[in-house]
């Protein structure tokens, strides 16, 4: 591996060992930055996401979305004070990683070089994660994807874009030069791996191949 393709695969990795492989690398967080532990610990994305039910500000976010009108629930949802602790702990997290593995993210090698982690990231280009599959047991739900960093599930690009929203509302201008970058990622990757992966329709004039992989990292740096 070159040392860029490195970092990435270590990036992706330290996002996702605090959060889907908690117990396997972080088991002090119990769950902290995921869903919890069932164990008295109930996650942030609990407050945020829909797992065993539908947040209100999820509710609120995909209501904003559709319709003008919803923008101003979703802001009162993000302002109550367990929701915007919720954002305020993840976001904290996210951009010390982001950090450690990429730099600042007002200058455009650091904007390029992120966008082209994502994009393999999202068509599932990046080498096998075969010391996390070691450690995933058969039975385990996680067996079928824990040797791949890449995402399956089409509903977390955009959960990914809730809580990023969510933030640039509780938090303003602090950090908001790297959620930039991130939401301009999501943007990306999510026709990206539809495109690649099939998971679900996107534009018709995003197919798989070099020409599409080039317009989507132009959009993505505009």
């Amino acid at each position: 591996m070159t040392d860029d393709v490195t970092r990435h695969v270590s990036y992706f990795h330290e996002l996702d060992a605090w959060t889907e492989y908690w117990d396997v690398y972080h088991p002090e967080s119990r769950g902290r930055f995921y869903f919890g532990d069932d164990r008295g610990e109930p996650g942030l994305l609990t407050r945020l996401l829909p797992r065993d039910g539908r947040p209100p500000i999820f509710r609120a976010w995909t209501q904003a979305a559709l319709y003008e009108a919803g923008e101003m629930r979703f802001r009162e949802e993000v302002a109550r004070s367990d929701v915007a602790e919720a954002i305020v702990e993840i976001d904290e997290l996210v951009a010390g990683i982001f950090s450690r593995h990429f730099g600042d993210p007002a200058t455009s090698a650091v904007r390029a070089d992120y966008l082209d982690a994502i994009h393999r990231f999202a068509i599932d280009d990046l080498p096998r994660a075969t010391e996390r599959a070691a450690r995933i047991g058969p039975d385990d739900p996680r067996a079928a994807t824990a040797d791949r960093h890449t995402m399956d599930g089409d509903l977390m690009w955009f959960a990914w874009a809730l809580v990023l929203e969510a933030a640039d509302a509780v938090r303003g201008d602090n950090g908001r030069a790297r959620r930039a970058l991130q939401m301009a990622g999501v943007a990306t990757g999510c026709p990206a791996n539809f495109a690649w992966r099939g998971h679900r329709r996107t534009r018709s004039e995003y197919r798989r191949g070099a020409e599409t992989a080039a317009l989507l990292r132009g959009r993505g740096l505009a």
